[in-house]
């Protein structure tokens, strides 16, 4: 498991602002060779090289890995400040909540809002992230409680199923699609296409095969809505997401799915040494939320 440190992160990202190890050995008050194994040990970390190192060139140059690596850095170190900030607020005030971005957008709104209205001491701070980085975040305890659809093994965090659901068809009423598709009778041309997870992959490569072309790939919910308004378009959601979307934009109309994907369960994660008051209390506002949206199956048990 990678266990980055804040000196690290800040040596990566003070050489990248810089562009030259001198400069940033300088603004961080060490030597060169301090600041070179820093580095060295956060390559080590993640297994690859984030500069080319040529001699007889003073600025740094950074490897495709090293230029993917920046925004990373630049997240872990913004959720490094705010956790020390944490330091300032008066104990046990602070929750931090990090969650898979269709959970954040569709699901956790009305849940956020109960939440704080009923506990108005709290400072509630959420992000959003992938299933891989909630499992990062929970374990260093940055984050209180995740919310994650990709279930991954860690040794140090629970990870208990909260809610599963169908996969439907939306588009806009005017396409004349059936009230029940096939996917066989589909063209993926004109899909506008989110990679839910693994299992909706094999689906979706089963159908339409793995070297298919949709019209649009996107990795966000939000960029979805403005899509879908494209003649003949097409997308699979979860069935949650389904019922907002037609909900909210009454040009939009969900479907039933024949031979359709799997369904989606989603997780909750906490640290195993974690407890606190607050998670419970929030789990027992979504199970009620939960419990109120169509189509949506309920797994928590709580008391």
């Amino acid at each position: 498991m990678i266990s980055l440190t804040q000196l690290e992160i800040e040596a990566f990202l003070n050489i990248v602002k810089y562009g030259s190890i001198t400069k940033a050995a300088e603004v961080l008050y060490i030597s060169q060779p301090a600041l070179s194994r820093r580095i060295k040990s956060l390559e080590n970390e993640l297994q690859y090289e984030l500069f080319i190192r040529q001699k007889g060139i003073r600025n740094v140059i950074l490897t495709p890995q090293g230029e993917a690596f920046i925004p990373i850095a630049e997240k872990w170190q913004q959720l490094w400040l705010e956790t020390k900030e944490i330091k300032t607020l008066p104990k046990n005030t602070v929750f931090h909540i990090a969650a898979i971005d269709s959970i954040n957008t569709y699901i956790l709104p009305k849940v956020y809002k109960s939440f704080v209205e009923k506990n108005n001491k709290i400072h509630l701070v959420i992000h959003s992230s992938h299933s891989d980085d909630c499992y990062k975040y929970v374990e260093n305890k940055i984050v209180n409680l995740g919310f994650i659809s990709d279930d991954m093994y860690n040794k140090d965090v629970k990870t208990i199923p909260i809610f599963s659901e169908k996969m439907c068809f939306i588009c806009n009423r005017e396409n004349n699609y059936p009230e029940i598709v096939h996917p066989s009778n589909l063209d993926c041309k004109s899909e506008i296409r989110l990679p839910w997870n693994p299992e909706f992959d094999k689906w979706h490569n089963y159908w339409f095969g793995s070297l298919s072309k949709s019209l649009i790939v996107v990795d966000k919910m939000s960029l979805l809505d403005n899509f879908i308004q494209i003649k003949n378009s097409w997308a699979i959601v979860p069935l949650s997401i389904g019922y907002w979307l037609s909900q909210n934009n009454k040009d939009l109309e969900i479907h039933e799915i024949d031979d359709g994907p799997p369904e989606r369960i989603y997780y909750y994660i906490q640290h195993i040494d974690y407890n606190s008051e607050y998670i419970d209390i929030f789990l027992h506002i979504l199970q009620d939320h939960l419990n109120s949206i169509p189509g949506v199956v309920c797994l928590l048990k709580l008391k």
